[in-house]
């Protein structure tokens, strides 16, 4: 063998181990800590495919929840964690339900640039959002055809993401409860053509433009499934909806049943698909069924009878995680109160006391969708 070949494979074998550390640190995992009451950093960049866990170093409770809707990791103990990973290109404006004004954090995650995403993200802002404007983020993005757009209000006002020529349209997204306070929707479409589409929100055409460009062939076909099942049952019991939060895909089936003595019905908040529902009261033993709404949403309703029981439906599109089936793979932290339980009722008590002067309301438990 000449010897600047053997010199190569050499520098070869060298460099190999390197190589095969710099590819497995691609995705290496990213840490967010979470700290009474901030995110540490407050900004992050990760590449496309990327968990990223968040650990409680605090002392109260926090959850990690996107204002787009996309995840919740669930109230987050102190000591513990939770992890989420980041696929979708795009920005994501994400805080804390518990302390939704103090608790706000930023992550970028960039896409491959070998291997065009299937789904990117394009986010709503507005001033709902401290220091915000009204505008998209980001305004300029290039897709191959046949890719999806995941739409996400993250701000304080409804939005659309509409094409000018009218070729697609996300409809109207609703905000997040009280303005914004809390999580915003999202909703998902599909670009089969190639072209340059100048786009624009409805409702504030002359701040909020952007340009998606679509390169590649045509793809037409059908839209891909929704994570969610077709069908799904809740029950009345115990004076309570369970699940109180439960999934669905758009158009499929809802079933209630009354194992309680008493009747109970389902009201819901907002118009689903332009309609009010209110279902009849079920008598036990009873079942109701309904259609679930084809727009893509977190829909909340009450029992008319017992106006505490209060549920989500969530209507999850396409190419969008399920909400309910998340990555919370934290536990909340359970507290007992009474004799052996190391939890004296005075603890308790300044428990709760702390957690509304840090910013926590009964708001951050009722995550009602806003009529628009």
């Amino acid at each position: 063998m000449p010897k600047h070949a053997l010199r190569l494979v050499v520098l070869l074998m060298l460099l190999s181990p390197f190589t095969v550390l710099a590819a497995q640190a691609q995705n290496a995992p990213a840490t967010v800590q979470v700290v009474d009451f901030t995110y540490q950093p407050l900004t992050m960049t990760v590449d496309a495919g990327t968990p990223v866990t968040f650990v409680n170093k605090g002392q109260h409770l926090h959850t990690v929840t996107d204002r787009g809707g996309t995840f919740d990791t669930n109230p987050i103990s102190p000591g513990a964690s939770s992890s989420v990973t980041f696929s979708v290109p795009g920005t994501y404006s994400y805080f804390c339900r518990i302390n939704p004004v103090k608790m706000n954090g930023t992550i970028v995650v960039k896409p491959n640039p070998a291997k065009a995403s299937p789904v990117n993200r394009v986010q709503a802002f507005d001033p709902g959002l401290p220091n915000e404007t009204l505008r998209f983020d980001p305004t300029e993005l290039t897709v191959p055809a046949g890719s999806t757009i995941l739409f996400a209000n993250v701000g304080g006002k409804p939005h659309t993401l509409t094409a000018d020529d009218g070729s697609f349209s996300t409809g109207v997204v609703p905000p997040g409860p009280e303005n914004g306070r809390f999580a915003g929707t999202n909703a998902t479409l599909t670009l089969p053509n190639p072209g340059t589409f100048p786009f624009h929100c409805e409702i504030h055409p002359a701040a909020m433009k952007g340009t998606i460009t679509v390169t590649g062939e045509a793809r037409a076909g059908p839209a891909a499934a929704s994570s969610a099942p077709r069908a799904v049952a809740i029950d009345m019991k115990n004076i309570k909806f369970d699940p109180a939060q439960a999934s669905v895909a758009p158009g499929g089936k809802v079933t209630w049943t009354n194992h309680d003595s008493a009747p109970h019905n389902a009201h819901f908040d907002e118009k689903l698909d332009g309609t009010e529902v209110k279902l009849k009261l079920i008598n036990k033993g009873e079942t109701e069924d309904l259609v679930a709404p084809k727009t893509p949403g977190s829909y909340a309703y009450i029992c008319d009878v017992h106006p505490f029981m209060k549920a989500v439906l969530v209507v999850v599109g396409q190419n969008t995680a399920d909400p309910t089936k998340g990555a919370a793979a934290a536990k909340p932290l359970v507290i007992k109160s009474g004799p052996g339980s190391g939890v004296s009722g005075f603890v308790l008590a300044t428990g709760v006391i702390a957690a509304f002067l840090g910013g926590f309301g009964i708001s951050a438990f009722v995550r009602r969708k806003p009529t628009t």
